[in-house]
């Protein structure tokens, strides 16, 4: 034992504790021994200082050294006296006692008391590695559940300082995540809220900073005891003056992506096994952040997709339509210049381009808010389609809706797509003059009916030709909607939607 170890004996007979004495100074051993006469005067000293170990005296003038064990249940004794009564032993060693050693006249008892010191401290550090592992193998599970509950990027950063703190004792903490070697903080905890600002816009090179580069070329945690006397500290916020620093890299797939950083105010604060620890920690937290990011970067490139969708329709449909108004709307103009009054004709063309593009501006703008797809009403929606249809295909357009109930979420949005996918192909393929969409409610029965007069097609080449008929049938399958095509060349297509409760129920 090299570590100076805290003793605590009580012992009333004046004799024992010179022997007890005479036998630490002769050995050189490393106890800070102090002394107590009493069980008062014992338990005095454990409530103001902490001690390693306790050796006690069995019977005492105020009690046995079983009140002592039962009085302090968490701290090591080793009971010593000289009735040598075999039933005594085996009373201290039920109630807690780590020893039982017996006096003997000759003091042999003192020779072998301190191989006893080291056992009973050998097994106590022990348990308390025991304990420890214990402690961080529940938290490292609970907080992989919690952890792998979300994979909000954001949500997963804070869960990840919230849990630290339950295995290692701070002040404050933050996560950096580095970017082409750049390094920000991107959460933190326990900051002042006038810091905080300052602290999440602050970035730096990884490099420039030692401790942070040596733990990103080497992978290891990093400990600094004392602050004040290292001189290559980083000072992120003017004011802010930890006393003692620990760090851990965050590694996903074997590169470095961050940091997780905690200080204190107290110096010497974090041990080797709080590095460890932490170091342990970071690598379970480490699957789930590496989870959000790739939840995160699948989203952003979903939006991007998107985005670049609706470009498309947008290029595709509303630019053109809105160019064609403004051709329309410049023709009218000049006619109308050179005195020419017949411009009826053209104002109704204008009045159709514009009222399509709008239609089809608030289809785009239904499709970015997917709630208010269901919003609003199904004849409303088809309403709109039709209008879209009207302006950019030049067509004349029947429509009629008589369906108050509402149906449910997805058949609502099931209709929605069947006759957005069968419009686009009258738009693209049909070259169709007039149009007339349907919809009904007959005997609890919903039916959509588009026809066009168009050219037609050949049904039996309806996978072939991916007229888009192959993704309507298998979204009404999907819902249970019954769909027909009716369609021959040159005698126009008939699309037929029938959907009632009873076909779900059955």
């Amino acid at each position: 034992m090299n570590a100076l170890v805290r003793l605590l004996f009580i012992e009333d007979d004046d004799i024992d504790r010179r022997a007890f004495k005479r036998m630490i100074k002769k050995n050189a051993l490393p106890y800070d021994c102090i002394e107590a006469q009493s069980l008062a005067q014992a338990d005095h000293y454990l409530q103001t200082q902490p001690f390693d170990l306790v050796i006690c005296d069995y019977v005492l003038g105020d009690g046995t050294a079983l009140d002592m064990i039962r009085t302090h249940p968490n701290q090591p004794i080793i009971v010593i006296t000289g009735a040598g009564d075999e039933t005594i032993a085996v009373n201290a060693m039920k109630a807690g006692a780590k020893d039982y050693l017996v006096k003997d006249v000759s003091g042999d008892y003192l020779k072998i008391l301190p191989k006893a010191i080291e056992s009973v401290l050998r097994q106590q550090q022990l348990e308390v590695a025991e304990k420890e592992h214990r402690k961080l193998t529940d938290i490292l599970r609970e907080t992989a559940m919690i952890l792998n509950s979300t994979l909000e990027l954001d949500e997963v950063l804070r869960r990840i300082l919230e849990n630290v703190k339950r295995l290692i004792p701070h002040d404050t903490a933050n996560i950096m995540l580095i970017e082409n070697g750049v390094a920000r903080v991107v959460q933190h905890h326990d900051w002042h809220i006038e810091k905080s600002e300052m602290l999440t816009t602050f970035k730096f090179s990884v490099r420039d900073v030692a401790h942070l580069d040596l733990m990103y070329k080497t992978h290891h945690s990093c400990i600094i005891n004392d602050i004040a006397g290292y001189s290559g500290w980083l000072e992120i916020s003017p004011g802010y003056e930890p006393c003692s620093y620990l760090a851990a890299p965050i590694v996903v797939d074997d590169e470095v992506i961050g940091f997780l950083n905690l200080d204190s105010f107290a110096s010497h604060h974090f041990t080797s096994i709080h590095a460890d620890h932490l170091l342990t920690f970071v690598n379970h937290a480490a699957v789930a952040l590496k989870n959000a990011r790739l939840y995160q970067y699948a989203r952003d490139i979903a939006a991007l997709e998107e985005r670049q969708r609706l470009a498309r329709d947008l290029h595709d449909s509303v630019t053109q339509t809105l160019f064609a108004a403004s051709v329309t709307a410049n023709a009218i103009i000049k006619r109308w210049q050179r005195h020419n009054n017949d411009i009826g004709d053209d104002l109704v063309e204008l009045q159709h381009l514009t009222q399509g593009a709008l239609a089809e501006m608030r289809t785009l703008l239904l499709e970015l808010r997917p709630n208010a797809l269901l919003e609003a009403r199904l004849g409303d929606l088809l309403r709109q389609l039709a209008e879209t249809v009207k302006g950019r295909a030049r067509l004349h357009v029947t429509f009629e809706a008589d369906v108050h109930d509402p149906l449910p979420p997805d058949v609502h949005i099931g209709f929605f797509r069947i006759a957005q996918e069968a419009l686009n192909n009258v738009i693209k393929h049909a070259r169709a003059k007039h149009l007339t969409m349907l919809l009904k409610e007959h005997d609890h029965t919903i039916t959509m009916e588009i026809t066009d007069d168009g050219r037609g097609f050949d049904t039996s080449l309806l996978v072939s030709q991916h007229f888009g008929t192959k993704i309507m049938a298998e979204r009404a399958a999907q819902l249970e909607i019954e769909l027909h095509i009716i369609s021959s060349p040159g005698h126009g297509t008939t699309i037929q939607a029938h959907w009632s409760p009873s076909a779900v129920s059955l």
